[in-house]
């Protein structure tokens, strides 16, 4: 037998191994830990931001949420009331003058003239002789009346041979309602008030109630859906104009729809909505869906052809084909960047700035083309827009690997390399827009009723710009 040799040196040896695998593993727990304490520390400056912070990159305005709007914007510099008082000095050797003038007021609201003479008394010259007029001096001022509600009574003319001998009425006034109080202007100033102005049916009915007409909510909203489906004619006409422009615009925003078969009332919704940005008389038309797949896209754009643009959501991928070029919305993109520099982690917050710094440059370019012809702006943009993009892109592929993908500024550089291709889609055709504002800014004002309604129903509207 012989004797097992025992080495201290051996075991210490595994025991480093076996240390240094400990504290690799805690070192990559430390980094996972750090990356989403990181992460989570930018969803709190986001969500802190978004509720109480700055709004400049949201639908809603920031003027909704502001109660002193009357003290800040009173101390602006604005001369269409022609206050005196509001007008800044100008000094001039001799004398002081205000400067600025109102803005005229529209030629073809109706006036109303009010002549104002001196009393006789005073009509005499320093003298004693009398006085008589030799001009007038003008000065306009505005004035505004509320809605003035009125009743158009309908005699409908009775015929007979005699007065007795009963043979015909004259026919009913066609109307939406049928043998309903509603003309078509309160129909109208409804639809305007809830769906342009963001006003709950439930405010309507105390506007109406000030003017002395009882007209509740339920009524209204039936009234509504009655006027929804007499308008569904002009919907489908305004449909296919749409698919026969050369350029469309679409996006989505969420809504709720409560009592909907088969969800929750929680359930988020969702409303489509197309543009034609470039068209002389615009479209804007409004979809409803319970989900925003790309069956949904399909189906609104079944029969379309040409440039569409929209934001990265993967449900545009199927329209993709040798009929329909994708653009992309560089708003979407800057957006990123921005809460990259605002709402993002320090070590990000300078590569935002970056990103930002470009899209100023494309945007200021964008400005000062605004009025040339198409095919100017298509010649401009490709000598002083298309190198920016590559530049910028060059930078983003350089910077990916080094930034955690779930921070702020790592989505945004994602988001910028992948829709690349479509974000530089615009350059193709000088007609084409940068971005999705023109139907972001169609949406804002469903988005300001959303928070005033809480709810919808499931409708379809329409609007024509």
């Amino acid at each position: 037998m012989f004797d097992t040799f025992f080495d201290p040196t051996e075991n210490l040896a595994i025991e480093v191994e076996e240390l240094k695998v400990e504290v690799s593993r805690e070192q990559e727990r430390v980094k996972f830990l750090s990356g989403e304490n990181s992460w989570l520390r930018e969803q709190i400056k986001d969500l802190t931001r978004s509720k109480f912070g700055k709004k400049s990159e949201r639908w809603e305005t920031e003027e909704q949420y502001r109660f002193d709007e009357v003290e800040v914007e009173s101390k602006k510099a604005d001369f269409s009331g022609g206050d005196e008082d509001s007008c800044p000095e100008t000094k001039v050797e001799g004398h002081t003058r205000k400067r600025g003038h109102r803005r005229p007021l529209p030629e073809d609201l109706d006036r109303e003239v009010v002549k104002v003479e001196l009393p006789l008394g005073e009509q005499v010259a320093k003298d004693g002789s009398p006085l008589k007029v030799i001009g007038w001096e003008i000065s306009e001022k505005l004035k505004y009346e509320p809605a003035k509600t009125s009743v158009v009574e309908y005699h409908r003319a009775k015929y007979g041979v005699d007065s007795g001998d009963y043979e015909k009425t004259a026919p009913p006034v066609p109307c939406i309602i049928e043998k309903g109080i509603a003309t078509a202007e309160l129909l109208a100033a409804i639809v305007v008030g809830k769906y342009a102005d963001g006003l709950p049916l439930y405010r309507m009915e105390d506007i109406f109630l000030r003017s002395g007409v009882d007209l509740s909510r339920g009524t209204m909203a039936r009234w509504m859906i009655k006027v929804a489906q007499a308008c569904q004619p002009i919907w489908n006409v305004l449909s296919d104009r749409l698919h026969e422009a050369f350029y469309v615009a679409c996006d989505e925003t969420h809504t709720q729809v409560l009592k909907e078969n088969g969800r929750k009332a929680e359930s988020k919704s969702w409303m489509w909505v197309r543009s034609t940005p470039y068209d002389l008389k615009k479209i804007i038309l409004f979809d409803y869906s319970p989900s925003r797949s790309g069956e949904v896209a399909k189906n609104l754009f079944s029969d379309f052809e040409g440039y569409l643009q929209c934001d990265g959501l993967g449900s545009y991928n199927c329209l993709e084909s040798e009929k329909v070029v994708r653009i992309g919305c560089n708003m979407h993109a800057r957006r990123r960047f921005e809460k990259a520099t605002v709402t993002g982690a320090k070590p990000g917050q300078s590569l935002g700035a970056k990103g930002l710094e470009f899209y100023k440059k494309i945007y200021a370019l964008e400005e000062e083309i605004r009025n040339l012809a198409p095919e100017e702006k298509f010649r401009i943009r490709r000598e002083r827009a298309q190198p920016p993009f590559e530049e910028m892109k060059v930078w983003a592929d350089v910077q990916a690997p080094k930034v955690p993908a779930k921070s702020k500024i790592g989505q945004a550089i994602a988001y910028f390399s992948s829709e690349y291709e479509y974000l530089t889609g615009y350059l193709k055709d000088g007609r084409l827009d940068p971005d999705n504002g023109f139907t972001e800014r169609a949406i804002r004002k469903f988005a300001i009723g959303r928070n005033n309604w809480m709810c919808v129903p499931r409708r379809r509207c329409a609007m024509a710009a």
